[in-house]
């Protein structure tokens, strides 16, 4: 993504509040309902992107905005358009959630959070990101990388140990030993 583009700075704050965040709250569901419209180059709510381009802050605009977005980080019901989790889990280790949407193309898209709501949501909004951005600029998707995800390898391999479809001999081995040191909530 190209960092220098106004949009792509607020799509990254709301990526990085999502990852940050300890609960829902209708300021995060304004901003991810900004953010997918950003990523379809689309504006329902003209409003939301006068106040936006005017300088107000998420607080003003979600207090203007209150109930007119869905509640994305405050329901598990209300999904984001495509959202295709395969599967979220929670670590207690990390004590954050995991959640990977499945793009159209197969492509996965992890994201950690607080709470499994946020997860879900943060996972599906990078992989519609990455989907909008890039049928935009090169006519295919361009993967949106979980910074924190690659920084801990360990973890990254502990999740494909026990990830479902993983049928190696090694990894059987090392998955029983990673399911004796760490509790896992995995939900499909």
């Amino acid at each position: 993504m190209d960092r220098q583009k106004p949009e792509n700075d607020i799509i990254g704050r709301v990526v990085t509040d999502l990852e940050k965040a300890s609960e829902g709250s209708q300021e995060l569901d304004c901003m991810i309902s900004y953010a997918l419209e950003l990523a379809r180059g689309e504006f329902d709510q003209v409003m939301m992107e006068l106040l936006v381009k005017e300088g107000f802050s998420w607080g003003i605009i979600s207090e203007i905005w209150g109930g007119k977005v869905p509640p994305y980080t405050q329901s598990l019901d209300c999904g984001i358009a495509g959202e295709n989790i395969a599967f979220a889990m929670r670590s207690d280790k990390r004590q954050q959630w995991a959640a990977v949407h499945k793009g159209p193309d197969g492509k996965e898209h992890l994201a950690w959070a607080k709470t499994e709501v946020l997860a879900r949501r943060l996972a599906a909004l990078k992989g519609s990101v990455a989907l909008s951005v890039g049928s935009r600029d090169t006519g295919a998707e361009t993967p949106v990388e979980d910074s924190e995800a690659l920084e801990d390898e360990a973890d990254s391999e502990h999740l494909r140990m026990v990830s479902a479809g993983n049928h190696t001999t090694t990894g059987h081995a090392a998955a029983g030993a990673a399911r004796e040191a760490e509790s896992w909530t995995v939900l499909f």
